[in-house]
């Protein structure tokens, strides 16, 4: 099975990354929130306390970070847009997961965010993580319904 590498992402990435992303995470940002693709991925290596790509067999399957929205709360809005490359490689990409949601968690007591109720697969790739949901609600320019997504640091016992 081939193995990821999850590597910090550069900006010198991004123009090549930007015409790979997967379609229903193209149609997410920039149809339902208006955000340009390229905008969305700088923003999120601008925005974020750490921002990644995870790389398969030299490809980059997807990107992500997690951006602190509440510095007082410990509230972080965790990101991640995947490539076409993500179908090739599902094992490898989701050995990955876990870890650094583990990872995030250890930088904010809570991470939150929505997504597109559309993007099936994000949805069930977020339930598999473990977030739970909100039920569906108008969101963004478009008042497109997305789901409300969130995950709470374990407490200490």
């Amino acid at each position: 099975m081939a193995r990821a590498e999850v590597l910090p992402l550069r900006a010198e990435d991004i123009a090549a990354i930007e015409p790979l992303v997967r379609l229903a995470d193209r149609d997410e940002i920039t149809e339902a929130l208006g955000i340009p693709m390229l905008q969305a991925l700088h923003d999120g290596l601008r925005n974020s306390a750490k921002a990644s790509r995870i790389v398969v067999d030299g490809k980059v399957v997807a990107v992500f970070g997690d951006a602190t929205y509440s510095l007082l709360g410990g509230v972080g809005i965790p990101w991640l847009i995947s490539t076409a490359h993500v179908e090739r490689y599902p094992r490898a990409f989701l050995a990955v997961c876990r870890p650094e949601v583990a990872e995030m968690l250890e930088r904010h007591a809570e991470l939150v965010n929505f997504v597109d109720v559309r993007n099936t697969v994000a949805i069930r790739w977020l339930r598999w993580l473990g977030f739970e949901f909100c039920e569906p609600e108008p969101y963004g320019p478009k008042g497109m319904m997305f789901q409300r997504f969130w995950m709470r640091r374990a407490p200490c016992a």
